[in-house]
């Protein structure tokens, strides 16, 4: 009797650390990376935990409150992701701190985008604004802010020049900042500040009539301006009252600055946020990792330049040559291929949502700093080695 045998069906698990504001088990349906299915897992950061052991990484995400219908969001799963798309931020506004999360992902050296180290260095605004100084040293042109720094509000005996804006922490979206236009005041703030344990830093103020982010997805780029419609909008060019938002085109000199600071912090999806006075003085006030939001206009033109940068990049990574390796692994039924892990790892589903549009081959190339071996270890090996050693979690 002839007797024949189903071909393994060979997957790679993406995981997208994101909100439920984007769908990427949609953006990844029926999408291949090297002839290999992709499986996708979404979860944000607070369903999440993980493990990295020496010779393997695991996640463990809990139910979802909301999951998208028809997906694995509403179990518990546990799984080796081959690769992980960043889209939330670790740290935010005193509301969470998951940099013990994150640093597990830096432990094992996980393959994402942005890279690990790009995502580890964003959780503080100070290792942002080193890395734009550096790009300075190199490229004088980038208009970077000057900023002060203090550890403690004992250093502030000398204030800075007034008015000044104060930014406490690594805090973002216009939370933990206040314009300083007084000494008084400014004792004020220090005596506030006194009962908290952050550094905060001081930069000019400046008068802007303009805001613009510039982002940057691979070889796709986008700018966004906002501008003040009259005195009275707030000097706070997040808050949308009095502020009016259009696309603009981008100029060279901001290309250039962006692609700059991108290869100084291993990133490939990013966005620069600038300000321009009433004389058209531009001035850089920093730069966002693959976490950034996105207009709603352009969600879902930048979510699909995102998933695109995704299968370049793991397709870069994980080369043809690895398949032989891959090959060895347990086979998956075809009909777990959507829910259920292969040899490499369990079934999941990923989100996340970085802002501006695709990208070219050759910023693709390399955007983590993670080996090939890696992912054939986790992929074909994991599973086996844990069964073995009853690597479990305990929640």
């Amino acid at each position: 009797a002839n007797s024949t045998t189903t071909p393994p069906i060979m997957v790679k698990h993406v995981l997208v650390i994101c909100s439920q504001k984007e769908n990427y088990f949609e953006l990844f349906k029926g999408k291949k990376v090297n002839g290999d299915d992709i499986l996708v897992d979404q979860a944000p950061w607070v369903d999440l935990e993980a493990v990295s052991y020496d010779d393997s990484f695991l996640v463990h995400i809990k139910p979802n409150r909301n999951p998208f219908p028809y997906t694995t969001q509403g179990q518990f799963r546990t799984f080796a992701p081959h690769f992980v798309l960043l889209r939330s931020y670790a740290l935010g506004n005193h509301e969470h701190d998951w940099r013990l999360k994150i640093n597990a992902f830096y432990h094992h050296d996980v393959p994402c985008i942005n890279s690990i180290d790009s995502f580890v260095w964003s959780v503080e605004k100070v290792s942002l604004y080193t890395k734009l100084k550096r790009v300075q040293k190199r490229i004088p042109s980038l208009p970077l802010i000057p900023q002060t720094y203090y550890s403690h509000p004992s250093c502030g005996s000398f204030p800075p020049d007034f008015p000044c804006v104060l930014k406490v922490g690594s805090s973002s979206q216009g939370v933990g900042k206040a314009k300083i236009f007084n000494t008084d005041q400014w004792q004020d703030m220090l005596s506030v500040l006194s009962m908290s344990r952050e550094y905060f830093t001081t930069e000019p103020f400046i008068d802007w009539v303009s805001d613009i982010r510039v982002q940057k997805i691979g070889g796709h780029y986008r700018a966004i301006e906002r501008k003040r419609m009259s005195e009275q909008a707030s000097w706070k060019a997040n808050n949308a009252n009095g502020i009016t938002e259009n696309d603009i085109e981008v100029k060279d000199h901001w290309r250039g600055w962006i692609d700059a600071a991108a290869a100084e912090l291993d990133m490939v999806m990013c966005g620069m946020d600038l300000i321009v006075d009433k004389d058209g003085k531009e001035y850089v006030l920093e730069i966002n990792s693959s976490s950034i939001g996105f207009p709603a206009r352009h969600a879902p033109t930048d979510t699909q330049h995102i998933a695109e940068l995704v299968i370049e990049t793991m397709e870069s990574i994980f080369a043809p040559t690895t398949k032989a390796a891959n090959t060895a692994a347990a086979p998956v039924s075809s009909s777990s291929a959507t829910a259920t892990t292969s040899s490499s790892s369990s079934p999941s589903s990923s989100t996340h949502h970085p802002s501006t549009e695709s990208s070219s081959s050759s910023s693709v190339a390399d955007p983590s700093p993670s080996s090939p071996s890696s992912d054939t270890t986790t992929s074909t090996t994991v599973v086996e080695k844990d069964k073995k050693k009853k690597k479990k979690f305990f929640f």
